[in-house]
């Protein structure tokens, strides 16, 4: 009997050896994940107050998500991991004798696949997928031996503002005009040429002293003149509103005058937006007579 009893326990303690490794083996095999794979084509289910996770490639991540009912469903890539993405139905069906919601969400990714999923409002099954496929690694480009051109930079809007002044203010230099121009306080104002530059308006001009003394110029100005209104007693010419514009640029190369001599100008401005009884107005004066301005309309 006693033999008996000793086999008994032998037997009982070989079987718990073999079946202790086999259960090792079997949990370190199969190793809980929490993710169901889907298999294409790929579907979901869905129920309001849940979110569902989809898990894509470690090595793909997702750009952006296009869903065809938006209506009912909203779905975004995870900020800080991009190869999740976030499925939420945020409306029920109205009537429960209505059909379920169905739409198709179209997830791009950065390798250039499109995952199309199937998405239905109704019972929720699960709330974490994966999907899973092959991602081409790409292969690093070998730079050439010899240095890539470097393409040449375009001109800023300073540099090219400072080459059309320069352009402009040599024109006026090599060929004076020979029209009267207007003359006021003992100058003559001959405008050449108007240049737009983007926002900026560039304008170049000569003024020559006519008088027999030396002249000192003040710097020129440019006003935005409002007309006075009809049927009020006005003086006639007088403005009933003048708001001066601001230089961005002022160039005058000789600030005194000899009797005839002359001097080469350019200023560069922005042009205001203003009303057909508004004028744009450009005026040099005769520090000895600032009252008498020689005053030349822009517009």
């Amino acid at each position: 009997m006693t033999k008996i009893i000793n086999f008994i326990i032998l037997l009982v303690s070989a079987l718990s050896c073999m079946a202790q490794p086999q259960d090792g083996k079997a949990q370190q095999t199969a190793p809980e994940t929490g993710l169901v794979p889907l298999s294409a084509p790929y579907a979901i289910s869905t129920a309001p107050h849940f979110a569902v996770l989809v898990e894509f490639p470690r090595a793909d991540s997702i750009r952006r998500i296009a869903l065809g009912d938006s209506n009912y469903f909203l779905a975004e890539a995870d900020k800080d991991d991009p190869h999740y993405a976030i499925v939420k139905q945020i409306r029920a069906t109205t009537a429960k004798s209505a059909p379920p919601i169905e739409t198709n969400m179209l997830v791009y990714m950065a390798s250039g696949r499109v995952v199309n999923i199937m998405l239905k409002a109704g019972k929720l099954a699960d709330t974490a997928y994966s999907v899973d496929y092959p991602v081409p690694k790409i292969q690093p480009v070998t730079p050439p031996n010899d240095p890539p051109t470097v393409p040449a930079e375009k001109p800023s809007h300073d540099t090219a503002r400072t080459e059309l002044a320069e352009k402009m203010l040599a024109e006026v230099k090599t060929g004076p005009k020979s029209e009267a121009g207007v003359s006021a306080g003992g100058l003559v104002l001959r405008v050449y040429r108007t240049e737009r530059l983007g926002e900026l308006a560039l304008l170049s001009f000569d003024i020559e002293n006519t008088t027999k003394n030396v002249i000192d110029l003040e710097d020129p100005r440019m006003n935005l003149v409002t007309a006075a209104e009809k049927g009020k007693d006005h003086k006639k010419g007088i403005a009933a509103k003048i708001e001066p514009i601001e230089l961005v640029q002022s160039e005058v190369l000789a600030k005194q005058l000899q009797p005839g001599e002359r001097t080469v100008c350019l200023i560069a401005f922005k042009p205001p937006l203003h009303d057909s009884d508004q004028r744009v107005l450009l005026s040099v004066s005769n520090r000895a007579m600032a009252d008498r301005p020689a005053t030349y309309r822009v517009e």
